[in-house]
């Protein structure tokens, strides 16, 4: 079945300045037609195109397919238009017969069987020549085969109207001739609608018409050769010189005239056929499970077969086991501190006329020495020959220790020896933080590389929910990848000298040294906080246009896991504290892995604020997982519709 396009006076204006991208476009074209849409930089090729694709909602006039009216709803005309873009839509790392397989996952309906899929794949590379390519990785064909990939990703689903976006910009001449013959010659074969916007001039003769704009305006519509004797030009080019030394307004006045008298010199107007006007059967969209299968599946094979990224997930973990252990390796993590305690009763008594003699001491002057063999003076003769020490007891730092001390404030008096915890603390938390800047780098990039494939299978049916669930998973395998061996190497590192050294290596293996705590729960932990920094990482990923732009969010992410992580500042409540909770996964990865001692009453080994079990961390990085991946799913669908919806020049 066949489905003519139909545009009648058709405008479209800008959103935000009111301006007029479009005016008054009518034109007709036929199943069976290869046209190409030609027009100055700034003519409205390009918003012409996203009109046609349903992405902007037209402010006056309609569009038609057949008895379907296009009013900026893309997902109207699923499987009944395919679009190739400028931008490459297929992963460089697949091989061609792989990329088609999951293009035909995602687009084709699941009522098709293998074989017929196998088939229809076979069919479209014969017809777009690219049967001998199938087991080459898309990265290493030429510019014009892998446009021919294009093609064939978009004709899977069998396409009535068929648009492509300068398909030939990047292409040397052989290959636009061909890529343009291919279009003509496939428009024909299957009856189908192909509009082709192209700069190139010279193969667009081939073209069986010609739409050409300029300032938003159609000033022609009909065949080359035509054009040339309606606008006096010898070839295509002088046309658009013609189009700069004139008004567009007097071109679409001459084609006004030109088309009032062909449609003069027919006798009968062409009629529309009976089947053209039947209403469109859309394709049957794959179920959510079936496109999350295949999300995920590609994804995982173009992580395998992409060295780059393998290198990158393989040896960055690497490089940081070696930075930590470089780092540590000399740290002393079994020496001796002691917990302290308030003074008692009777001790503040005691401290209290102690400090008294000393300050007496401190503001005797020289004459007042040796009058009287009294306690001051005795201080004051010792304090004489330690002038240091004089001058510490003598300063205010001092004086407040010892009032918070005698008030009960402060814990002064050692009460029991243990091993210092800070060195191991600091491994700890350079190891968490290394595992989070993992995940934000991981979710960086993940959706902005892939941005343009995105968009095209997005408007294709492909549901967000699956393409971010897929992301997650793929995400989740690929942190859990990398962060379980690192641990596990960077603490069998720095336990191999004491299994070496030591007569019963096996009852070393877990003992002093840099510890992480119980490694499964310190895994876990580190895992879910490198999860929310991925998820955090694909809202930016999801929101942006380039990898540039995402990398320059980095710092601005990192530097509140530092700060606000409880061991730089002290968080004791708060709104810095509420804002740590809420959002920095740092925050509860610390806390999570930290081990307390039992003291009367319990109190961690260092203070960093309210205590809290593993269990309430691990709860806590859980929430903020579900939160920031449901915050992910949401701005990437307004990213999507932000894209589908604001005219661009062009």
């Amino acid at each position: 079945m066949s489905f003519p396009l139909q545009v009648d006076r058709l405008g479209v204006s800008a959103s935000d300045t009111g301006r007029e991208l479009l005016s008054e476009i009518t034109l007709s074209v036929q199943p069976g037609e290869f046209v190409c849409v030609l027009g100055p930089s700034g003519a409205g090729k390009t918003t012409l195109v996203r009109t046609l694709l349903g992405q902007l909602t037209p402010d006056r006039g309609e569009i038609r397919f057949g008895s379907l009216r296009v009013s900026g709803d893309a997902g109207a005309l699923r499987g009944l238009v395919g679009y190739v873009p400028q931008k490459e839509i297929v992963h460089d790392a697949l091989p061609v017969g792989r990329a088609l397989r999951y293009a035909a996952k995602l687009r084709l309906p699941p009522s098709l069987g293998d074989n017929e899929v196998r088939q229809r794949i076979d069919t479209i590379a014969g017809d777009v020549g690219i049967s001998h390519r199938l087991d080459t990785p898309v990265g290493k064909l030429s510019g014009g085969e892998s446009k021919r990939v294009g093609l064939a990703v978009e004709l899977l689903a069998l396409p009535r109207i068929l648009i492509v976006d300068e398909a030939t910009s990047s292409l040397d001449p052989a290959s636009d001739a061909r890529i343009m013959q291919l279009l003509s010659e496939y428009a024909k074969s299957h009856n189908i609608t192909v509009l082709c916007v192209t700069h190139h001039l010279e193969n667009a003769k081939l073209a069986d018409s010609l739409i050409l704009l300029a300032s938003g305006r159609l000033v022609w519509s009909g065949s080359a050769r035509d054009a040339l004797d309606h606008f006096g030009a010898r070839s295509l080019s002088e046309i658009y010189v013609l189009l700069e030394d004139l008004p567009v307004e007097q071109w679409v006045g001459l084609r006004k005239v030109f088309q009032h008298q062909q449609e003069s010199a027919h006798e009968q107007p062409h009629s529309v056929p009976t089947e053209a006007v039947s209403p469109p059967r859309l394709a049957a969209r794959p179920s959510w499970l079936r496109q999350f299968q295949a999300l995920l599946l590609r994804g995982l094979e173009v992580l395998v077969r992409d060295r780059r990224s393998m290198a990158f997930i393989v040896g960055v973990p690497l490089l940081m086991v070696a930075f930590a252990y470089g780092g540590f390796s000399r740290e002393v993590f079994d020496g001796k501190t002691y917990l302290t305690r308030p003074l008692e009763p009777r001790e503040i008594q005691l401290a209290g006329q102690l400090w008294g003699h000393t300050l007496n001491a401190l503001a005797m002057t020289d004459t007042e020495k040796g009058e009287s063999p009294s306690v001051p003076a005795q201080i004051r003769v010792f304090l004489d020959k330690e002038q240091n020490l004089k001058e510490k007891l003598g300063s205010p730092e001092t004086a407040e220790i010892a009032r918070k001390a005698l008030a009960g404030d402060l814990s002064v008096v050692p009460d029991k020896e243990i091993v210092d915890p800070w060195p191991t603390w600091k491994f700890r938390f350079t190891v968490i933080f290394g595992i989070l800047i993992l995940g934000f780098i991981a979710g960086l990039t993940e959706i902005v590389k892939e941005r343009p494939i995105l968009e095209r299978e997005s408007a294709n049916g492909v549901a967000t929910g699956a393409y971010i669930a897929s992301k997650f998973c793929l995400l989740g395998m690929v942190l859990a990848a990398q962060i379980v061996p690192a641990v596990c190497l960077l603490q069998l590192a720095f336990r191999l000298p004491a299994l070496l050294d030591k007569a019963s290596p096996w009852n070393t293996l877990f003992q002093a040294g840099a510890e992480l705590g119980d490694l499964g729960p310190f895994l876990l932990i580190s895992w879910m906080a490198a999860m929310v920094c991925a998820g955090i990482g694909l809202v930016f990923s999801g929101l942006v246009k380039s990898r540039e732009q995402v990398l320059l969010v980095l710092p601005l992410l990192i530097l509140p896991q530092l700060l606000l992580s409880g061991i730089l500042i002290r968080l004791k409540g708060g709104w810095l504290t509420a804002v740590a909770e809420l959002f920095v996964p740092a925050f509860w990865a610390f806390r999570g892995t930290i081990d307390y001692v039992v003291v009367n009453p319990p109190v961690p080994l260092y203070d960093i604020g309210e205590a809290f079990t593993r269990w309430q961390a691990s709860a806590a990085l859980g929430a903020q997982m579900a939160a920031i991946w449901l915050a992910a799913y949401f701005a990437l669908r307004l990213s999507l519709r932000r894209y589908s919806t604001s005219p661009k020049r062009g």
